[in-house]
């Protein structure tokens, strides 16, 4: 069987409502199928799932699902394991391709197959819609920002992946950074941040159940701080990628404490999640500040919000 230029991996639990119209926005690219192929590995229950992916399956002989014995995130490392593309992407399960994605990632492939940089597709979020280079994983990281937490970035040459031992034990919450802080000595990285992923709107399907401070709060900045123990990064990389945190913490501080959006994450102890690498105060006066300023900007939806709760 000859070997496909890209796995699109899509680790899922099964959600009917966000997979589907993945697939299809894969499957509308009008790309031949002998280019790519696309692995789903599913570590959850749904019989009605699997019934109507077996329908789907059908259609497309590059199409091919796995069951995952990896418990929430883990299922993640478990789609690349199953994969045989000389590149590998992650999908979201709930992020479409955009038209024309499929075709852009192939080029890229094609690309830089002979030099191979590590890459990672920031999709705007950057608001640059640029590629950067970097001739160094210090300048990588610091590039990456806190975004470096985010996986739906993820994209790797199956060799980077095939280089992890294979008893290597994957972070928790973040098997992604697993992979993404391995490749420490790379002539050339590369952070691609043009648009090519739309995201499903969550609706009322739970997004995550896990404790969401002690995750960003302490999981992740403790990988980050692995990094400099570990004299993998410098310490100026280091606080800047802790500032970039903090800010976004104190959205989350300002969406979920203050405003009270309602989720399924767990919030306990998000005080003391929030003193390990931080001071509580700095955090919760920050989003004081962003609740002013929102205020300030959007007086009316705000107020909206707010008379809704």
């Amino acid at each position: 069987m000859t070997q496909p230029l890209i796995s699109l991996c899509i680790p899922t639990n099964g959600v009917i409502e966000w997979v589907f119209p993945v697939l299809d926005s894969i499957y509308s690219q009008n790309v031949d199928n002998e280019l790519f192929e696309v692995v789903v590995t599913d570590n959850g229950n749904n019989a009605e799932f699997k019934a109507k992916f077996d329908e789907y399956q059908k259609n497309y002989e590059n199409l091919f699902y796995f069951r995952s014995s990896g418990y929430e995130f883990l299922s993640e490392p478990d789609s690349y394991k199953n994969a045989r593309g000389l590149f590998i992407k992650f999908i979201n399960h709930r992020t479409k391709l955009v038209p024309g994605a499929l075709e852009y990632f192939i080029n890229w492939i094609n690309e830089n197959k002979e030099e191979k940089p590590f890459v990672y597709f920031t999709n705007g979020v950057l608001a640059k819609e640029k590629t950067f280079e970097f001739n160094s994983f210090d300048g990588f990281v610091r590039g990456l920002s806190y975004w470096s937490s985010w996986s739906t970035g993820m994209a790797f040459w199956k060799e980077d992946f095939d280089s992890i031992p294979k008893d290597t034990v994957y972070n928790f919450l973040f098997p992604h950074t697993t992979i993404l802080f391995s490749q420490k000595n790379r002539k050339k990285y590369v952070i691609d941040d043009k648009i090519l992923l739309d995201e499903i709107p969550q609706g009322k399907i739970p997004k995550g159940r896990y404790n969401l401070f002690n995750a960003f709060g302490v999981e992740y900045m403790g990988i980050i701080c692995d990094l400099l123990r570990n004299k993998d990064i410098t310490p100026e990389t280091f606080v800047c990628v802790k500032n970039a945190n903090r800010t976004f913490l104190s959205t989350l501080y300002l969406d979920y404490i203050i405003l009270k959006r309602k989720c399924s994450y767990d919030l306990s102890g998000y005080k003391e999640s929030l003193r390990v690498f931080y001071s509580y105060k700095e955090i919760r006066n920050a989003a004081k500040l962003m609740f002013i300023e929102r205020a300030i900007k959007f007086p009316f939806r705000f107020l909206r919000k707010l008379s809704s709760r």
